[in-house]
């Protein structure tokens, strides 16, 4: 894949940045006529979704760069460079959200009646965003050979284990040699013994996916032609199916203002991004575990309290 449509001498569209704009207005249009039809002044719902999304951006980035610090902190400069990556979802979320609280409050539009009419087109806009990571070649999964008794780890074991491997077949760690062990791989499947236990290296599952060089993508840095699982196609279609299910209850005015759709969608997206986290070979840490299963943890607690918070006050739309 390709990370721009076209370049014009310093100027280039990347397909990141066009699927973020294209889901921007999406979610302006649904959200504007959804709350012009309920009786609000649509160009002042243009104004907390565009500022929201900004708070977002904003907050995807402070979390990224909170969690790579010693990265960071010998590279100053590197901070608002955005254009070469580095948006962490969970951080966009907790921020997107808060701008979007006070921004409520300031227009005076009650904040869960508005939250029930945006999340829907929030987790759509999620969806679209995994495509443009695919085109990045980046948020990418664990190699398809990787065994689902490493993958499937509440502790992380993968990149302990990948060390192992590269020892064990005397590979060095850059991307030509991992392309050489994929073919010696494909040609005859190996085995090896990581803690105590023996296992198979061999195609797991065919729909791995594998990125060129051409780019320099950050998933053919790590991994060569390796195939590596889509896991941004598996946020993906994960994302449109909870917004499917979101919109569906989106559409009856009774469940608009009572925050379970707002309950729902962080009850979805802790699950979706909870599972999604098994797969990738670039996630954030906090301590000893994932940060993204920290966050979903965090999201599932907030929803619990939006839904009770309706239960008590099920007679009073908020």
């Amino acid at each position: 894949m390709f990370p721009y449509l076209f370049k014009i001498g310093w100027f280039e569209l990347r397909i990141y940045s066009l699927m973020l704009v294209i889901a921007v207005l999406l979610s302006i249009f649904i959200v504007s006529r959804r709350s012009k039809k309920l009786g609000y002044d649509p160009k002042k719902t243009e104004n907390i979704i565009i500022f929201t999304f900004i708070g977002g951006i904003l907050g995807a980035r402070i979390y990224y760069v909170i969690f790579n610090w010693g990265f960071f902190r010998a590279n100053l400069s590197e901070i608002p460079a955005v254009w070469h990556g580095g948006l962490a979802i969970h951080g966009g979320v907790i921020l997107g959200v808060t701008a979007f609280f006070f921004l409520c409050r300031y227009y005076k539009f009650p904040f869960l009646k508005f939250t029930d009419m945006t999340v829907p087109a929030l987790l759509l806009s999620q969806g679209l965003g995994r495509f443009g990571n695919f085109a990045n070649g980046e948020a990418h999964g664990v190699p398809a050979f990787t065994p689902p008794e490493i993958i499937f780890r509440f502790k992380p074991a993968f990149q302990s284990f990948w060390r192992e491997v590269l020892n064990s077949e005397h590979i060095a760690n850059t991307p030509q040699a991992i392309t050489s062990l994929y073919h010696h791989l494909i040609a005859a499947p190996s085995s090896l013994v990581f803690e105590g236990r023996e296992y198979i290296l061999k195609e797991y599952v065919p729909w791995g996916v594998s990125f060129p060089g051409t780019y320099s993508p950050q998933a053919y840095r790590e991994f060569g032609l390796m195939p590596v699982h889509p896991t941004f196609f598996y946020e993906m279609i994960l994302n449109f199916i909870g917004a499917a299910i979101l919109f569906y209850l989106w559409r009856k005015d009774e469940n608009i203002g009572l925050g379970k759709i707002t309950a729902l969608y962080f009850v979805m997206y802790a699950v979706i991004r909870g599972f999604v986290t098994f797969f990738r070979a670039d996630d954030l840490m906090l301590g000893f575990m994932r940060a993204p299963h920290a966050a979903s943890v965090f999201f599932l607690l907030i929803a619990l309290a939006i839904y009770l918070t309706a239960k008590i006050k099920r007679e009073k739309p908020l």
